[in-house]
């Protein structure tokens, strides 16, 4: 029987098209913000403007508090004030870390050989 040598894709060099792929996933990685680590994919921003903007039209909202859950399935009851103070802590993380990644994603585009498929699922490898 003859054997053949199978290489783990995982272990090549990443391509382009799995570097930028790869940096726009840890783009919407979950942020952690003073109040908490929240979503902050398209969804969970649609989500949370929506209930700003109907905030006191919500059924949930108890005494002036709207429970909101966070990335780690916790809730934490939080002000129009503070949805406001979250929402802004969230846009400026992703601001600040998308920038990071794209300056990273053209660093390992450059690499010779660039980091592999595997290295670049974990967020904290982009960001050290």
């Amino acid at each position: 029987m003859k054997r053949s040598l199978q290489l783990n894709p995982d272990n090549q060099p990443a391509t382009w098209e799995q570097i930028r792929n790869l940096r726009d996933q840890n783009e919407l990685a979950p942020v952690n913000t003073s109040f908490g680590i929240f979503d902050c994919d398209e969804r969970s921003d649609a989500r949370m403007q929506e209930a700003m903007e109907q905030f006191h039209n919500l059924p949930t909202v108890v005494d002036g508090v709207l429970q909101w859950k966070r990335a780690d399935n916790t809730f934490i009851g939080l002000t129009l004030t503070q949805l406001q103070e979250v929402q802004a802590e969230i846009k400026t993380a992703r601001a600040v870390r998308a920038a990071q990644l794209h300056a990273k994603a053209e660093a390992f585009n450059q690499q010779d050989p660039r980091p592999t498929p595997a290295q670049l699922q974990s967020l904290d490898f982009w960001l050290n």
